[in-house]
């Protein structure tokens, strides 16, 4: 990028540097979010060349510490948030955010970013004036697509709020568009590569994943382009429907309020979202933390459950974090198709088992949530 590549395109590997990318080898886009990530990673790479030290696990090391920052800096802010309003429990979100395997591996193994983008919607529930919630939300938005999710609850604390709406949304739209217009990255690639990722479909930790199975399994044809668009776009309608939902049962003003609000626009996501990667789960379990230790301590066996499945789904995807070796053993792959091998079906069995029951619990943390009458009633004695 920083020699004028287009992320959204293709992109060759950097000689010394890349290790594996598995989505420049398919000749596809080699991300499919807005730019802030590719920003950060541009920085980064020129800071590297400033320090002018010649070793490619420096560089790693660099593109860890924004994901590592993030995910430090989101189990703060949980458990500030906390703080506030139950001292005894805010310990405890602090020490099961730090030492959650499945937080751990993603931000600080994985390098994934979703736990930075949480930390601003994070900030954005903490603010109380108007536009800057709003502005905070559309940084986490501008950061990782999927807060968009939660540009209503966080910014239209009623009717008459259009104006912060207006921010949240605008935000990262017209960041993205200052970027684009400036690194001059065609807008043909950039629409396409985001417009994958609305409709994307594959393999998934949901009970969609079955669609994969079968077919792998020889029961089911492949699905038609159309209908696999389709069950790509049904999250949009499902997420604006629940939203209204929420903010009728709910509503956004009170911290309970958004905070319930919130869960059940993050469950209807994952619940008729296609295709669900395992970091989406970050912030379904960032505001569960939050509900669990200040209202919902009946949920605690749902809660502690949806983390374990997640984190099996995402040890099981990753040939036992095998792949994640690649930075130090080039030939990893090896190692992950002699046990593809041996126990390919099992595994696609258990990812597709595991993805079923994450979406169970989903299904019946939203349902949960919808029939829950008050705090009171609904929290530990």
């Amino acid at each position: 990028m920083i020699h004028g590549g287009n992320p959204y395109g293709f992109l060759g590997p950097a000689p010394g540097l890349s290790f594996a990318n598995l989505y420049t080898l398919r000749d596809s886009a080699t991300i499919a979010y807005l730019p802030f990530w590719p920003l950060i990673t541009g920085v980064l790479y020129m800071l590297y060349l400033t320090i002018g030290l010649n070793d490619r696990f420096l560089y790693y090391l660099l593109l860890k510490q924004p994901t590592i920052l993030g995910d430090v800096a989101l189990g703060y802010l949980l458990y500030s948030y906390v703080r506030l309003r139950n001292l005894n429990t805010s310990v405890w979100v602090l020490r099961f955010w730090m030492l959650c395997p499945f937080t751990i591996i993603l931000s600080g193994i994985w390098g994934m970013f979703d736990s930075l983008a949480m930390a601003f919607v994070m900030i954005s529930i903490m603010t109380t004036r108007h536009l800057k919630r709003a502005f905070w939300a559309g940084l986490g938005t501008f950061a990782k697509s999927i807060p968009v999710i939660y540009a209503i609850p966080l910014s239209l604390k009623s009717r008459r709020n259009w104006q912060s709406f207006l921010v949240a949304i605008a935000l990262p739209i017209g960041f993205s568009a200052a970027t684009f217009a400036v690194m001059g990255w065609s807008l043909t690639t950039v629409t396409s590569a985001l417009s994958y990722t609305v409709t994307r479909s594959g393999e998934s930790m949901s009970v969609w994943d079955l669609f994969f199975y079968f077919n792998y399994q020889g029961i089911i044809p492949t699905l038609d382009p159309f209908v696999s668009d389709l069950l790509g776009v049904l999250w949009i309608p499902a997420v604006i429907i629940f939203t209204l939902i929420a903010y009728r049962k709910f509503g956004f003003d009170s911290d309970y309020g958004l905070i319930q609000s919130l869960l059940v626009v993050t469950l209807s996501f994952l619940v008729f979202k296609s295709r669900v990667t395992e970091q989406y789960a970050i912030y379904l379990l960032a505001l569960s933390t939050v509900d669990f230790a200040l209202w919902n301590r009946k949920r605690k066996p749902m809660f502690l459950a949806t983390a374990g499945v997640a984190l099996l789904y995402l040890v099981m995807n990753n040939f036992f974090l095998i792949r994640f070796l690649s930075p130090v053993y080039l030939d990893y792959g090896q190692i992950e198709n002699g046990l593809s091998q041996v126990i390919g079906p099992a595994r696609l069995a258990l990812n597709f088992l595991s993805g079923s029951v994450f979406t169970a619990l989903n299904a019946g943390y939203l349902i949960n949530i919808l029939r829950s009458k008050s705090p009171g009633a609904i929290s530990a004695s």
